[in-house]
């Protein structure tokens, strides 16, 4: 009989209910912060809004990027077959994509290669692949800048034997759809 009263405890008693509770409100209140930043930013002054249009978002290889308190520039670009250890998949290359990120700001920046990724002239956006004795000495890893702070490291990436049409894409925050993308050449 005791079983038989557990099972007719009010739904609100039940812990699978409070939890889904808060999943749905962290979801709307993230997305009512997002809807809170896109009518803050449309009813700003004219000038203002014309300095966000201007913003650019893509940018070529040796060009210095742009993003809140980040700045990336793509030193260079080469191309491998990898190494004895690693070997990239039938009808692809290893790109290997150097790079510096500076602090521009006053606040310490993180960094991360998991904020970047590569698309293809295939519109492929894939993850930076992770090699044994292809970059091992410059791979980029994880980290904070203190402001002024900076770091050089390079990413790998599987694509298309020459594929000539690669775009770099840079996104530090997965709440924000602000991006960058650096052409490959």
């Amino acid at each position: 009989m005791s079983n038989h009263s557990e099972e007719l405890k009010p739904i609100y008693k039940k812990w699978w209910f409070w939890a889904i509770i808060i999943v749905l409100i962290i979801g709307i209140t993230g997305s009512q912060s997002g809807k809170s930043d896109t009518n803050t930013t449309s009813s700003t002054s004219e000038s203002a809004t014309s300095s966000t249009e201007n913003e650019k978002t893509e940018y070529n290889q040796g060009e210095q990027a742009i993003l809140g308190n980040g700045a990336i520039t793509v030193t260079n670009v080469e191309r491998s077959q990898g190494s004895e250890y690693s070997k990239p998949k039938s009808g692809k290359e290893y790109v290997i994509v150097s790079l510096k990120i500076e602090n521009k700001g006053k606040d310490n920046l993180s960094y991360n290669p998991f904020y970047f990724k590569m698309q293809n002239s295939q519109g492929q956006q894939e993850d930076y692949t992770i090699t044994m004795g292809v970059n091992d000495d410059t791979q980029l890893n994880s980290g904070e800048l203190i402001p002024g702070g900076s770091v050089e490291g390079t990413l790998v990436f599987e694509e298309p034997k020459g594929d000539t049409g690669l775009i770099l894409i840079y996104n530090d925050n997965l709440w924000s759809s602000k991006e960058l993308k650096i052409k490959l050449q």
